[in-house]
């Protein structure tokens, strides 16, 4: 496959997407990390600050401010673990629901225009490569130089 192809499909991909979540965000004193982490949040409820910036490769200074930001505006909350006092466990509010919701519908109405023409085992195809893909993605190994 064409690095080129990807990288271009992946950036153009991601654009639109977090302008769509931008027009939604931007009245609201929010920017599309938080939308993302916020998006995390709502699939891994009860998840922890280290497990978010895993899953974004975002480092912990970003992750606590954002998350602090989202609290701040009633859209999640963070809690100490009781199995370790020193790390925060995170989960969505009825309020940050509302919102990825709506962002969440505008996403889906964008996927019918992406994935116009292209039939539903088709997508059920590109859906599991890319979930392989993604797990092979951890493997890969970054030298150091």
């Amino acid at each position: 496959m064409d690095d080129y192809n990807l990288i271009g499909f992946v950036m153009k991909f991601t654009s639109i997407k977090r302008r769509i979540a931008a027009s939604y965000l931007k009245d609201k004193g929010l920017n599309s990390i938080e939308s993302i982490i916020l998006s995390i949040i709502y699939k891994h409820e009860g998840c922890t600050q280290d497990k978010i910036g895993e899953i974004t490769m975002s480092d912990g200074a970003l992750i606590a401010r954002s998350l602090k930001k989202l609290e701040g505006h009633g859209y999640v909350i963070r809690e100490p673990d009781p199995k370790n006092g020193r790390r925060k466990i995170v989960n969505i509010t009825g309020k940050g629901k509302e919102l990825y919701d709506k962002i969440r519908k505008e996403f889906q109405a964008s996927n019918e225009v992406v994935f116009k023409g292209i039939t539903s085992e088709e997508q059920s195809q590109l859906e599991s490569i890319l979930e392989k893909v993604y797990k092979n993605l951890d493997s890969i190994e970054i030298p150091s130089k």
